[in-house]
């Protein structure tokens, strides 16, 4: 990689998650992006979050939606719930989030699914399952169809690998 150009987003994730983490991060701030929605106005909290944090070529407008998904499902967890040996879709599973939801999480674009990857998030929260959220961020800012079809494929496998039957 050349080093004027910028990381992945998947390559910010942990960075992020550490942020999110830390005792010394501003619990008003930690509370704005916990609550912030997909739609109205973005919160300050949230400009601030991305100018400090995310690699300058990732921080234009086109990106601030997905960001904006991402972010709120890192802060939504306990201690930023970053674990790097628990895959998304692995985590999930454990999780018991539903086939049926996945798959229209996995099938969506744009709006639909950062919704949809929010409402995922917000389970994995109330579960207390931490994972490796770099998956979702691949999977949200993937554009182009042969590497969108790779990430649904590893999702669904780490899915259905540790889906556990009753």
């Amino acid at each position: 990689m050349n080093p004027s150009e910028p990381r992945g987003p998947s390559a910010q994730v942990p960075a992020l998650a550490r942020a999110l983490a830390d005792p010394h991060f501003s619990n008003g701030e930690r509370a704005a992006l916990k609550r912030m929605g997909l739609e109205g106005p973005a919160p300050l909290a949230l400009h601030r979050f991305i100018l400090r944090l995310v690699d300058e070529g990732w921080q234009g407008e086109r990106w601030t939606p997905r960001w904006r998904a991402l972010i709120c499902a890192l802060a939504i967890q306990r201690d930023g719930g970053f674990d790097p040996s628990r895959p998304w879709g692995q985590a999930l599973a454990e999780a018991r989030f539903a086939e049926s939801r996945l798959e229209r999480l996995l099938a969506a674009q744009g709006d639909t699914q950062l919704t949809l990857a929010l409402r995922a998030a917000r389970q994995l929260a109330a579960k207390g399952i931490a994972c490796d959220w770099r998956q979702l961020a691949d999977l949200i800012f993937s554009s182009d169809p042969e590497i969108r079809e790779r990430i649904n494929t590893r999702i669904a496998r780490d899915y259905y690998c540790n889906l556990k039957k009753d």
